[in-house]
């Protein structure tokens, strides 16, 4: 292997030799660029080609690597089990030692409440934590432990309840965290503009639930929702909670974005909700984000295997179909298709992304995963090459899904030269980073330096800033891979010559 790697460096060697030569001769600038972008692409195949041997070295090339943005990114999801216990000793709240749940006051609940220090104290049970508030040392306890899609999203029921206390502390987390490994741009899923339903129609009113469930088609749909809208676009009180939300989140805002770094948010429904409350949240959202720069799309979130998302799967993308004509100005990014064969049944395989696409007029995909299941699936690849882009998440793929290596979709969507995206999704349960994402994407599919940088550059051309936000950062971004290519142009050189000498 020491000769192969030898021989891997000395192509680079030669590459070096033959570009300083013609650098040598000309005063073009555009020549020493490509010379280090040539080199740098080089370097990469060279490290690629040793296998896993050098899997430090080629994650030390994807932290250094400029990496453009985290589109496909959950707030609370990536913040890591340890600072939400450093925010609950900061309240002053507790943990119940048999649910490991956040109490917010001394009670009797039954159990022995521990202060964050007792719980600390008790190695056993600290471990036990992070290994629920997480997926972290899931397969050493998986005999004990829920299925791997319950574990990772019965996570979010254990620290969402600390989660929203301190946003602005967990912003400038996620900037420093970005800002370490490259990252320029960050678009995260934060918080919904939560309207309660309850409040706008009592129980004389009509049984919007059920009827919403019974409606067959858009038109009828629509109809229910032109009256549920017209009571709350008419309502003081709607009007206050998206003001308020939008206020509450400029000044969480503050200070965040800078000349080397750009967050922005997306808002979203809970799809496990009664149809009603969805609607509320996702008519709040688009409310807002039609209202506020910084709230650049709407989501929907939660389990799609889900009992009631299955069963309301369709009346949701309609839902997102009428407020896309209400509010065309307003980005859509939909979780679809995180579902594989076995976790429901096959006819649910068959229609999600399809309908997000088609129904909902998603703009980007998120995961996507059960691609090859779906009824129209050649015709839908080509509506997505033309119209949308696909946000890949290898790490939680692979975890909730058990869908890595050869049977992850990836390789189908990078066939038909479907646009990507490469995402964290939710770094701190599955305690990632971007550039592991890159990591995964090297090792196991061994794209060339041109399709990595390709992905990068989609990560802004996609995103959901304005035109000319775009165009700032891309030509940040490109100027960032300028000085980093420079760096890894000479870094080839240097282990070249390291290894002459150790030889």
């Amino acid at each position: 292997m020491r000769i192969f790697m030898f021989k891997g460096l000395i192509i680079v060697s030669l590459f070096t030799s033959l570009f300083l030569t013609l650098q040598a001769n000309s005063s073009n600038a555009e020549l020493a660029d490509m010379n280090s972008s040539l080199l740098t692409s080089k370097f990469y195949e060279s490290i690629l080609s040793n296998g896993r041997e050098n899997e430090a070295l080629l994650h030390l090339f994807f932290t250094k690597m400029p990496k453009g943005g985290d589109i496909h990114h959950h707030y609370s999801g990536s913040i890591y089990a340890e600072t939400y216990l450093e925010w609950v000793s900061k309240k002053g709240w507790y943990i119940d030692k048999c649910t490991l749940k956040i109490i917010k006051k001394s009670k009797i609940t039954g159990c022995e409440l521990l202060t964050v220090k007792q719980l600390m104290g008790n190695g056993a049970l600290y471990t036990k934590l992070l290994s629920l508030w997480s997926d972290k040392d899931y397969r050493k306890h998986s005999y004990n432990q829920p299925p791997p899609d319950s574990n990772f999203f019965n996570t979010f029921s254990y620290f969402e309840t600390i989660a929203y206390e301190y946003i602005d502390l967990g912003l400038n987390i996620l900037k420093q965290r970005a800002l370490k490994e490259n990252v320029s741009y960050i678009e995260t899923i934060l918080n919904m503009v939560w309207v309660k339903s309850g409040e706008y129609f009592k129980l004389e009113d009509k049984n919007y639930n059920q009827l919403l469930q019974e409606a067959k088609t858009q038109e009828e749909t629509d109809v229910l929702l032109d009256e549920i809208t017209t009571v709350y676009l008419k309502s003081n009180k709607f009007q206050t909670t998206v003001e308020e939300y939008i206020s509450t989140l400029e000044k969480n805002h503050q200070d965040i974005d800078d000349e080397n770094f750009t967050m922005r948010y997306q808002t979203y429904a809970v799809r496990v909700l009664p149809p009603l409350q969805v609607y509320s949240n996702l008519l709040g959202g688009f409310a807002a984000a039609e209202k506020s720069p910084l709230l650049v799309g709407v989501n929907i979130v939660a389990p799609e295997n889900n009992p009631v998302s299955l069963r309301d799967y369709t009346l949701h993308m309609q839902m997102y179909n009428y407020l896309s004509r209400k509010y065309p100005s307003v980005h859509r990014a939909l979780h679809a298709g995180e579902l594989t064969l076995g976790m429901v049944r096959p006819k649910d395989l068959t229609f999600h992304i399809d309908e997000a696409i088609h129904t909902a007029k998603a703009e980007r995909i998120g995961h996507g995963v059960d691609i090859s299941y779906e009824n129209n699936a050649l015709s839908l690849l080509e509506e997505i090459k033309q119209n949308a882009v696909v946000e890949i998440n290898f790490s939680s793929n692979a975890f909730i899904l058990g869908v890595k290596g050869k049977d992850h979709p990836y390789l189908l969507y990078r066939d038909y030269g479907i646009p990507l995206i490469i995402a964290t999704d939710d770094s701190g349960i599955s305690r990632n980073n971007l550039s592991h994402e890159y990591l995964l994407l090297a090792t196991q599919y061994h794209p060339d330096y041109a399709t990595i940088k390709s992905y990068v550059l989609n990560s802004i051309s996609y995103s959901f800033l304005s035109k000319k936000e775009k165009e700032t950062l891309r030509k940040d971004l490109i100027n960032r891979f300028m000085v980093f290519e420079k760096k890894m142009a000479a870094l080839s050189r240097s282990l070249v010559f390291r290894h002459m000498i150790i030889k």
